[in-house]
């Protein structure tokens, strides 16, 4: 069993590291899309249940809504792409949005996010590449 753990577990930790890094190139390339920038407010946030956990803990999806103005046309009660914890009704957020299509925004930090991603992946993957190393060398 201790073998077969040596052997899968390096290759789904670089399997996960790979997809993980580029989710995270993919995410960092889709700030291209958006061209501009604005600082929007947070109007709403809707929370449903979605059910309880493994431990008895309810889960909950989230939805923010915003308000925002480009070029002094309002755009009221459009769904930003993110959610975390310390997002209050009133709060300011950042909004990237592609001035073809002032709607279509996503969220100010792609860029730190992406790069998170991108470093957890490639931690992995050399996790995964040297735990393999070392089940070959000591089989």
């Amino acid at each position: 069993m201790r073998k077969l753990f040596n052997v899968i577990f390096p290759i789904v930790a670089v399997a996960v590291g790979i997809v993980v890094v580029v989710l995270g190139v993919n995410k960092m390339n889709s700030k291209k899309l958006y061209d501009a920038s604005t600082t929007g407010v947070i109007v709403g946030i809707e929370r449903v249940w979605t059910g309880t956990d493994s431990d008895g803990y309810d889960q909950y999806d989230y939805t923010v809504y915003v308000d925002y103005e480009i070029d002094g046309k309002k755009y009221e009660n459009v769904q930003y792409p993110s959610y975390n914890s310390s997002m209050h009704k009133g709060d300011e957020v950042e909004i990237l949005y592609q001035s073809a299509n002032p709607e279509n925004i996503a969220e100010g930090d792609l860029t730190g996010n992406a790069a998170i991603m991108i470093a957890v992946g490639a931690v992995f993957a050399l996790i995964g590449v040297a735990m393999g190393i070392k089940a070959i060398i000591r089989p």
